[in-house]
């Protein structure tokens, strides 16, 4: 049977288990992050157009106000449950709430990602392998239907080895299955039961099953579902990680970093397993991590001050580590090729293929500005009268896409050095600054919320910008944990390190050229980060 009307409901209205709320905070599983995204933009992304979508959440959990922004945007209508309902009772809560007349129910968990639906069917619960062992339903069928659901405890004996509920069930009738969990006293398996003892439920196989709502089968659902930037192609077995790439000069200086810095910096890095060429491109392997990237616990996570203390000083541990380890050559000089040399050619190369004037004022938040270049020169001159600091190891790429974090250990792992200065010329060292304005441009920068697409442009019309970012309380105390630990050696440090995050904005706008909306953004933010410079001491 199939309907295209009736009400999708997305379960999410009980926080995460306790291993991954050590990861992530204290969410609702439909809040985690998959890569650059919450787990509910993809749920939204698959059911397409279809609406209404109603989507439980616990009724102490307090949206931010850009996932509000998001959930309005995608025509998400919210209904906050009360904490510690059963699952059972939480739907026949919304159903009631949601108050319309007797029609199709769709019901998805909020942990669950499923590419192979069939989402017009109506009576039919999806079902997938079971191989992990965990205390989920298993289905009970006969002649291509389910006869009923049982579940069973994880590890039990009595496990058979037959499909599991994988997280969507499809009713031709709301009042009727709210009708069955009622008389079951709210259990949600048996009140499925009781729904097809009156209507039969058709079995719906499907083979991408994606589970969220365990710590193992969270990472190797998101392995599975996020892939790696286009300029460049990774590989992931959930064993190992294959980072590929027509740039074999790039690959080559990346595996040469990873295994030529110190031992003790070794602790804090992704291991080389293999490196060469393979399928006419240059690559090299490390092992897969499970555990998240700074980026995704910041622009997504919940967790609390301790936690990212931890993660701050085990940053600041990296780069002490990596500071004493000085190289053969001066800082300075390799701080104006890293951040000073490619600035004005990369505006030229933007003003050219965009048409946007460099040299003309620009407009912040209705402050009057310098033009780029102007602010390029400015930034530039600061850099030009800055100390001369040896040269050190510098991982060239230390922003939080590329610091992950094992709670476990409280350690990082930094993954995709940069590798090199002078193209072609493979070398661990570089300029301390450059790696603290690395991960400045995550932190003060906002770089990752950009990304994200989790950030708002009102004054936005020629050379008239305005950027905003949410604020939140742990914005405000990471950046004087920042401040604290990593920028502690004399204000001029702070000064230069903020003068090369702003110019980082500036040389990376002409590389999303694919996205001048984001582009906008690199701009606004740049203007933004210029005129906080005032405010750092000289």
């Amino acid at each position: 049977m199939s309907s295209t009307s009736g009400i999708w409901l997305i379960m999410s209205g009980a926080y995460v288990g306790a291993e991954l709320a050590a990861e992530f905070g204290n969410l609702p599983p439909a809040f985690l992050p998959v890569g650059m995204a919450r787990l509910y933009e993809y749920h939204l992304t698959r059911l397409g157009s279809r609406r209404p979508v109603y989507f439980t959440l616990p009724e102490s959990y307090e949206i931010t106000t850009e996932d509000r922004r998001r959930l309005d945007e995608l025509g998400v209508t919210v209904i906050p449950v009360p904490d510690n309902l059963q699952l059972g009772e939480a739907v026949t809560y919304a159903v009631n709430t949601i108050g319309a007349p007797d029609q199709p129910l769709r019901i998805l968990h909020g942990d669950t990602l499923i590419d192979d639906l069939a989402l017009d069917t109506v009576d039919s619960i999806a079902l997938a392998e079971n191989g992990d062992g965990y205390s989920w339903a298993e289905a009970d069928l006969a002649g291509g239907h389910v006869r009923a659901l049982e579940t069973l405890p994880a590890g039990s004996e009595r496990a058979s080895g037959r499909p599991v509920a994988a997280g969507y069930f499809a009713f031709a009738s709301s009042i009727n299955l709210v009708r069955s969990i009622t008389r079951a006293r709210g259990d949600f398996v048996a009140g499925i039961n009781l729904y097809a003892k009156e209507r039969p439920l058709q079995a719906q196989h499907v083979e991408n099953w994606f589970d969220f709502g365990h710590a193992q089968t969270y990472f190797r659902s998101r392995r599975a579902v996020t892939t790696a930037r286009s300029f460049n192609t990774l590989r992931l077995d959930g064993r190992t990680a294959r980072k590929m790439s027509a740039d074999g000069d790039k690959m080559r200086a990346e595996a040469h970093w990873l295994q030529q810095v110190p031992p003790s910096i070794q602790l804090f890095t992704a291991r080389v397993l293999d490196s060469g060429e393979s399928e006419g491109l240059a690559f090299y392997e490390t092992e897969y991590q499970y555990i998240p990237t700074l980026s995704e616990l910041f622009v997504f996570g919940s967790l609390s001050r301790p936690v990212w203390t931890r993660a701050i000083e085990s940053c600041g541990e990296f780069l002490s580590l990596c500071a004493r380890n000085e190289g053969p050559d001066s800082g300075k000089a390799l701080l104006r090729k890293l951040a000073i040399d490619k600035t004005v050619s990369r505006l030229e190369d933007f003003a050219r293929s965009s048409g946007f004037e460099i040299d003309r004022p620009l407009s912040f938040a209705g402050r009057p500005f310098p033009s780029l270049m102007g602010i390029a020169k400015e930034l530039t001159g600061i850099l030009e009268r800055s100390s001369d600091r040896a040269s050190a190891v510098m991982h060239g790429d230390f922003c939080f896409s590329n610091i992950l974090y094992d709670s476990r250990t409280c350690r990082i792992k930094v993954i995709d050095p940069r590798g090199y200065i002078d193209t072609g010329v493979a070398s661990i060292h570089g300029d301390r600054r450059y790696d603290l304005a690395k991960l400045a441009h995550s932190i003060i920068g906002r770089y990752d919320h950009i990304i994200a697409g989790r950030y708002t442009m009102s004054a936005n019309e020629g050379y008239r910008l305005s950027i905003n970012f949410e604020r939140t309380p742990q914005q405000a105390w990471l950046q004087r944990l920042f401040n604290e630990i990593l920028l502690n050696d004399s204000d001029a440090l702070r000064r230069e390190v903020h003068a090369v995050m702003t110019g980082l904005f500036l040389s990376m706008i002409p590389l999303h050229s694919d996205r001048p909306d984001r582009q906008r953004a690199f701009i606004a933010n740049a203007l933004r980060l210029y005129g906080m410079l005032e405010e750092v001491p000289a």
